[in-house]
């Protein structure tokens, strides 16, 4: 056969066979891209295992455990991929007809990353180890109203002070430690543990090995999938997770240019303008918002609604989100953030940007324009006094920028206005602490599943509690009581929702301002990140086992 091809080549001429080998190829080509296009129409791309993702983190983990991680820190990612909730491995959360007791059953075959199963002693034991008032974990306020106890070896029951329809929220935010690890430790000893900086987790990644300097700086911590988290949930597409540390936003951003990291998020939208590399920034909606709280008590002027009001109406919410987060932002009418499902728009049309009515109404409450000092003045107790407030509010991004376009906008309306910043390690203990201001620029984090009564309940206008306008109304009272005994989900409870929110936007206890976006960077040729509402930064890890960096094609 093949001779007979040659003899058929040799009897044609040159330019015979230069066209034949032309029409060859023209053929194996297009036999080559119908077969492909054959493929890619009866086939889907899907995410495949294996690979390897490094995301960059500015700062340093101190305490890998869920008993000391602080929220919206390096410890705070880190648990996040090594330790599951207590939702997650449940396998059944029920509750009594007055949501005062709740039981939950762990998973069968749920276990820790040394491959012991996962006990009700565990929970217990964390939950106990948190209400100890020795340990000083952040999740006291949480849990110290509430009683684990055994039931079985995989089933714990707690038993609530008050009724608490929401309870899974505080459920979503405890992530169990083994107690065979720590059982043996005093509360004083529990943070030299070596488990500190090496765990033993339940979460989607287990812990391989640490880096440092000799200087000590950690600079890396290798994860690498917790091939038995089936159990739990779906076990990680990525094989091996990197977090990289860096000091400060250059050392990052350089790395991220260099090619050292795949991904990086921030809050801070100046950050993303060191980008040089082909990038993918997801703009993420947050249940975050920030608001001024008007203080009452520290300056009777607020005391009138009118003024409240004047406030409000003076400020052009949004100019404000455009110039000062270029328009990633939603700007907020009320105590709920509008990304969240239970928000009502029917807050909206309460406050309305109008600085000639801001005035009016100034001028209503007995106020007078003296043309000389261009201010408000009135008589009190035989004196004059003059309208003027102080914007107090921690001194970081972007509330120094906040805070000066609030400044301008009260001044606009001839209101003396003041700003002071305070260091944002101590505003807690400098402001807050002692309701040490009198507008206070700050932000609320609300949960997916809204629960109002830390915010806006009479009973926290004092620390602890973080009623931040010492807000006092007892129909408000009421319906937070009411919100917390109905059924999550039901009709009554999204009407009482609704109507606190416009209570509450009636009352003017706060001007709400903005909910910013989250970014979140990777290179443009990983397509497998996916990233929902981010509530705190390391949510963004909420839903980290359907991350991928490599793919594959399966027929439809």
């Amino acid at each position: 056969m093949m001779s007979l091809f040659v003899q058929i080549a040799k009897a044609f001429s040159k330019h015979e066979r230069l066209l034949s080998l032309g029409a060859a190829v023209i053929l194996v080509v297009s036999g080559i891209l119908l077969a492909m296009a054959v493929v890619n129409q009866n086939t889907n791309i899907v995410p495949d295992d294996g690979g390897s993702y490094t995301e960059g983190v500015i700062g340093q983990p101190s305490f890998i455990n869920p008993l000391f991680a602080d929220a919206s820190t390096p410890d705070a990612d880190l648990t996040r991929l090594l330790f599951a909730s207590a939702v997650d491995m449940a396998e059944s959360i029920k509750h009594s007809s007055d949501f005062k007791t709740w039981n939950l059953r762990i998973k069968d075959g749920a276990v820790w990353h040394d491959g012991a199963p996962i006990t009700s002693d565990d929970i217990i034991f964390t939950v106990n180890t948190i209400r100890n008032t020795n340990v000083l974990s952040p999740l006291f306020p949480e849990w110290q109203n509430i009683q684990p106890s055994r039931i079985s070896e995989r089933e714990v029951e707690f038993d609530l002070a008050a009724p608490y329809s929401m309870f899974e929220n505080i459920l979503a935010g405890l992530r169990p430690v083994p107690k065979k690890l720590f059982a043996d430790l005093s509360p004083a000893h529990l943070k030299l543990s070596p488990y500190m900086r090496e765990p033993v987790g339940s979460g989607p990644f287990m812990y391989d090995y640490l880096k440092k300097r000799h200087n000590g700086f950690i600079t890396a911590y290798n994860l690498k999938a917790n091939e038995e988290y089936g159990a739990i949930g779906p076990v990680p597409h990525i094989k091996n997770f990197t977090i990289n540390f860096y000091e400060n936003n250059d050392n990052l951003i350089n790395a991220y240019n260099l090619g050292l990291v795949d991904g990086f998020g921030t809050s801070d939208q100046t950050f993303l303008d060191g980008i040089k590399l082909n990038s993918t920034t997801l703009s993420l909606p947050t249940s975050k918002y920030y608001a001024l709280f008007f203080n009452q008590n520290a300056n009777s002027s607020l005391v009138s609604k009118n003024i409240r009001l004047a406030l409000s109406q003076a400020i052009d919410k949004k100019d404000l989100v455009q110039k000062i987060f270029k328009g990633e932002a939603f700007t907020e009418y009320g105590p709920i953030p509008s990304s969240l499902s239970s928000y009502n728009p029917t807050v909206e049309p309460l406050i309305k940007y109008d600085t000639e009515e801001a005035k009016t109404l100034i001028a209503q409450d007995g106020w007078q324009l003296n043309s000389g000092t261009n201010s408000w003045e009135k008589k009190d107790k035989n004196k004059m006094i003059q309208l003027s407030v102080t914007i107090k509010f921690p001194n970081d991004y972007p509330l120094n920028e906040i805070a000066q376009y609030i400044k301008d906008a009260w001044n606009s309306i001839n209101v003396e206005t003041s700003i002071s910043p305070v260091d944002a390690q101590h505003i807690e203990d400098e402001a807050i602490r002692t309701r040490d201001y009198e507008v206070l620029l700050f932000a609320n984090i609300v949960f997916p599943t809204p629960d109002p009564y830390s915010f806006w309940h009479s009973s926290q206008k004092f620390y602890p509690g973080l009623n931040l306008s010492l807000y006092d109304n007892s129909l408000a009272d009421q319906i937070i009581e009411s919100i917390r005994k109905i059924e999550v989900g039901s009709d009554r409870r999204k009407t009482q929702i609704d109507q606190l929110q416009e209570l509450i936007a009636d009352d003017i206890p706060a001007i709400f301002l903005a909910s910013p976006n989250y970014f979140y960077v990777h290179k443009h040729n990983i397509s497998g990140i996916n990233i929902g509402t981010i509530s705190l930064p390391e949510s963004r890890f909420d839903q980290v086992t359907s991350w991928y960096v490599k793919t594959k094609r399966v027929f439809k």
